[in-house]
């Protein structure tokens, strides 16, 4: 299966939701929103956390000219999953 699209989906809808104005969607559904998303990808696996980055920062290097904006949204998930230390 290909996961990119879906990757770019999750990432869309959180850019979407990150730049909503109030008036658009209430800031507090927003927030939670992201929170369920964070709180989904935090379950990805000590061993997954690598693969999963590396489709991502693919994901954003292809997208960079095209998508500036979810290609930082993407870059940005990146560097957020970094392994502990």
């Amino acid at each position: 299966m290909n996961f990119d699209p879906i990757i770019v989906a999750m990432v869309a809808a959180i850019q979407m939701f990150d730049q909503a104005s109030s008036d658009e969607v209430d800031p507090d559904f927003a927030v939670k929103v992201q929170e369920v998303m964070g709180y989904y990808l935090s379950e990805l696996s000590l061993e997954d956390v690598p693969e999963f980055r590396r489709i991502v920062s693919r994901i954003a290097d292809e997208r960079s000219s095209g998508d500036p904006v979810i290609a930082d949204y993407l870059g940005r998930l990146a560097d957020g999953l970094a392994p502990p230390e």
